[in-house]
């Protein structure tokens, strides 16, 4: 979801408003999208995000005028169950209860900032959100303490956008940091050869460095979300930066190249003590049949979003149903 928001915290930046922002904060049953789900407003209709399939917007966009004009938070509840979800014009057939959080944004708010600097120094933010009829969308921190705030409070996780370093600037990496950029994640491309690791090649990565991968590898700030996938075509130099990332704190590695080039990269790599604890992806990517670099690098994004993410990766028709929430 971070794109949606990055952009939603990008249009509110620059002003001027006033918008509205409705967001998803509760759902019974099943809906089109889940809790956290935003869409911002302004006077003329919606700007970005989406919190149905189309069947609420319209409605929003009535009570988001009221809202802006009288300065005042409302909390909103949809019942999208059996026939009921035909009253709101398209039979989604969301079958859920919605609660909607609308509340008006006249300025840049404080929580917002609050999870830009959470995003930019990477780290996780929790945010608590009253939903009290007394203190109807104010927010905190959970350290900060309030003995008058009600029980009725919703707790949000922000995780910081992803982060993808590409080690190798060939030509089948052009498209994996293009769509990776699109997903709003944070993109770096890492290469040995100065002709290719150039700014003018990767337009849409954030940053492109020059140098050896041991180097460049060691100086990167590598968590839990961050990936690394090595596309080098070089054997020396991958059996250099993944004596790097194997003991990194890096979320997900993943390797492109036959199974019996990986096999015989992490036999050496074995023998100098360094062990595959199964963050290693190899040959990378999901098995989408696809064999052009785009559909390549759509099936590496796939992977590492699943991984991270902690998902299966399988078709959403194998997944067990959801039972009903209480």
């Amino acid at each position: 979801m971070s794109r949606e928001l990055q952009d939603i915290l990008g249009i509110v930046r620059r002003g001027p408003g006033p918008f509205a922002l409705a967001t998803l904060v509760k759902v019974e049953g099943t809906s089109y999208r889940r809790p956290g789900a935003r869409l911002l407003l302004d006077r003329q209709g919606p700007l970005r995000g989406a919190l149905s399939g189309g069947c609420l917007e319209a409605d929003l966009h009535a009570r988001a005028q009221e809202v802006m004009a009288e300065g005042r938070p409302r909390r909103i509840q949809y019942d999208l169950r059996g026939d009921a979800d035909l009253v709101w014009g398209t039979g989604s057939g969301c079958e859920g209860v919605l609660d909607i959080l609308l509340e008006p944004i006249p300025a840049f708010p404080e929580w917002m900032g609050w999870v830009e600097l959470a995003w930019a120094a990477r780290t996780s933010l929790v945010l608590h959100t009253d939903l009290s009829e007394t203190r109807l969308a104010s927010r905190r921190l959970p350290g900060d303490a309030d003995p008058e705030v009600a029980e009725d409070l919703w707790r949000e996780v922000f995780e910081p956008p992803i982060a993808l370093w590409v080690l190798g600037a060939g030509d089948d990496s052009r498209p994996l940091v293009r769509m990776a950029a699109s997903l709003g994640w944070h993109v770096g491309v890492l290469d040995h050869r100065p002709a290719f690791a150039r700014p003018d090649r990767f337009p849409e990565a954030h940053e492109v460095r020059a140098g050896q991968p041991a180097t460049l590898l060691s100086a990167l700030p590598l968590d839990g979300r961050s990936a690394v996938v090595l596309m080098t075509h070089h054997y020396q130099k991958d059996l250099e930066g993944l004596r790097v990332l194997l003991p990194s704190s890096a979320g997900y590695l993943g390797l492109m190249g036959s199974r019996h080039r990986s096999a015989k990269l992490l036999a050496e790599l074995a023998g100098e003590g360094l062990a595959h604890d199964g963050r290693l992806h190899t040959p990378v990517g999901l098995d989408l049949g696809a064999t052009e670099p785009e559909g390549i690098a759509l099936a590496i994004l796939a992977e590492i979003h699943a991984v991270l993410a902690g998902a299966s990766g399988r078709p959403l028709g194998a997944r067990p149903a959801e039972s009903p929430s209480p």
